[in-house]
């Protein structure tokens, strides 16, 4: 484990594999939305569920990383979170074609949890566990209290495509994780046989609860919540075994520059595969999901050339491309 503020930091492999795969994840999680396939089998609905948990958990954690690196504070986080949520603006009425706030996509989500978790790091170490925790146990009691609420404020509070419950648990969970994994303070280290025993448990006790109350009209329940924790666990030792295989080097080089492969990914849907395909077998529907995928592998190698020649890069440059 790494001292963050230490000037011998380097980036963190697995957290750019891990990243990389969320966007592998993504793509096949937001293709039926312009691609119809019948029937849509319940092995990609489950391959693609932890898209989300994992790019809002890694969010956090680079809350942490970037604050103890570059010794950004609140105004730094708040000023990025409002971009992020002025481009999900941008694509939800433009590429989308709908009103502003209107699905709560996960960039508002990632935007409003920036400046909160990094106040939310500044807090102890006992404290910061019991609000994740309550944060992810308020969820099914909100929803229930807040069935009959207005509209957008159901939406943004437990009822949109992200909202802040459960959601910004798994942030606020990230910047916990930040600390196990990069303060040489922790008096628990993310060892990986540990991690891994502790990730198995909480998957096996998540599905368990998720079979035992699976309801579409409750999502994201308390069962899928653990089981995406335990996944997450999972994937930290697994990842760090050996994160420069060659298997992960697309990954990582995706993970590089997540916004823009967001950007790029639901451009590529709503103006290239949306308009030639409405729908397709299940083979074609997996062909074109390869296709999409390796065409942004390539972009993002063509991008790591360009950020490591252009060294000066302007805010809004590395904004969008990743540092």
């Amino acid at each position: 484990m790494e001292d963050v503020s230490s000037p011998k930091f380097k980036r963190d492999a697995t957290i750019d594999v891990m990243r990389g795969l969320a966007v592998i994840m993504m793509v096949c999680g937001n293709l039926p939305t312009v691609l119809s396939v019948n029937p849509y089998p319940f092995w990609l609905v489950l391959y693609n569920a932890w898209a989300a948990p994992l790019f809002i958990t890694i969010s956090g954690m680079m809350v942490v990383l970037t604050a103890q690196t570059k010794g950004h504070g609140v105004k730094y986080f708040l000023l990025r979170g409002t971009m992020l949520v002025i481009v999900g603006l941008l694509i939800e009425v433009f590429m989308l074609g709908g009103s502003p706030f209107m699905f709560f996509q996960i960039l508002y989500l990632i935007g409003v949890s920036l400046p909160i978790a990094r106040i939310f790091s500044r807090l102890k170490g006992l404290p910061r566990w019991i609000i994740v925790i309550t944060f992810f146990l308020l969820h099914p009691f909100l929803q229930e209290t807040l069935k009959h609420a207005d509209h957008i404020v159901h939406r943004f509070i437990v009822d949109g495509w992200f909202p802040i419950f459960p959601w910004l648990g798994f942030s606020l969970l990230g910047v916990n994780l930040a600390y196990l994994r990069w303060k040489q303070s922790s008096r628990i280290a993310m060892e990986k046989k540990f991690t891994f025993l502790i990730g198995v448990s909480v998957l096996t006790l998540g599905g368990f609860i998720w079979m035992l109350t699976f309801n579409c009209y409750t999502w994201p329940s308390i069962g899928y919540i653990i089981s995406a924790i335990g996944i997450i666990l999972i994937l930290f030792p697994i990842i760090d075994y050996k994160p420069s295989l060659i298997l992960y080097r697309p990954m990582q080089v995706l993970g590089e520059s997540p916004l823009f492969m967001y950007i790029l990914h639901l451009s590529m849907l709503y103006y290239i595969v949306a308009p030639i395909w409405l729908e397709v077998s299940l083979e074609m529907f997996l062909l074109i999901y390869i296709a999409v995928v390796f065409f942004m592998v390539l972009v993002a190698y063509a991008l790591r050339a360009l950020k490591s020649r252009w060294k000066n890069r302007p805010f809004i440059i590395r904004f969008l491309l990743g540092s």
